[in-house]
Formats: C-alpha cells, sequence, structure tokens
C-alpha cells in the first residue's frame, strides 16, 4: 500500500467511524448495541481485508517468481496493529466529541 492510499484510507475510515458513533443515541440501548455491532463488523471486515490482501500477494509472488519463498505475515500484523491503535484514538475522540457537544448544549439549555 503506498502512502497515499493509507492517508486517504485513513480519512474515510476515521470519518465513517466518527459519524456511526456521534448518532449513537444513549438513550436508546437498541440502537446503541446496533450501531456498536456496526462499528465492530467495520472494523473485522477492513481488518480480514488487510489480512487477505497481504496473503494473496505473498501467494502470488511465491507462485510466480521462482525466487525463495516470502512471507508477508509480520507487515499485515503490522497493519493490523496501527489500525486497531488508529481505531481506538477515533473510538476516544468520538467520545470526547460526543461529551463535549453533550456538555456545550447543556450549557446552552440550562440558562
Amino acid at each position: 500500500m503506498g502512502i497515499s492510499e493509507i492517508i486517504f484510507f485513513m480519512i474515510v475510515y476515521g470519518g465513517l467511524f466518527i459519524y456511526i458513533f456521534q448518532t449513537i443515541s444513549s438513550n436508546n440501548r437498541v440502537l446503541f448495541y446496533l450501531k456498536s455491532a456496526i462499528l465492530l463488523l467495520l472494523y473485522i471486515f477492513i481488518s480480514s481485508i488487510f489480512w487477505f490482501r497481504y496473503k494473496g500477494e505473498e501467494l502470488h509472488i511465491n507462485n510466480h517468481s521462482g525466487y525463495e519463498p516470502i512471507s508477508y505475515t509480520g507487515e499485515a500484523i503490522l497493519m493490523i496493529g496501527f489500525f486497531s491503535i488508529y481505531t481506538v484514538i477515533l473510538l476516544i475522540l468520538s467520545y470526547l466529541l460526543k461529551r463535549k457537544r453533550h456538555s456545550y448544549f447543556l450549557s446552552i439549555f440550562s440558562k
């Protein structure tokens, strides 16, 4: 993956993640669990895309190059690890933004 692809992916994934997290209503538990499940499925789906992309490239190179077999398992695990850290940062940022927005609205309506 090139750096421009990674940056574009981070922007799209971050925007989608924050949007879905911001629309979670804390009053309705069913919607909260549904949207949390959607975010979890999104994370699992994208992590599996990373894994299968690296494994597919490894398989292609090993089948067609004629050189010694290579392994991209370390790179795939590293990418999924950084993706997990990025997801946790987005989760904390979304929580802080939602908390700040909620406290802002409370301060406006309490006057």
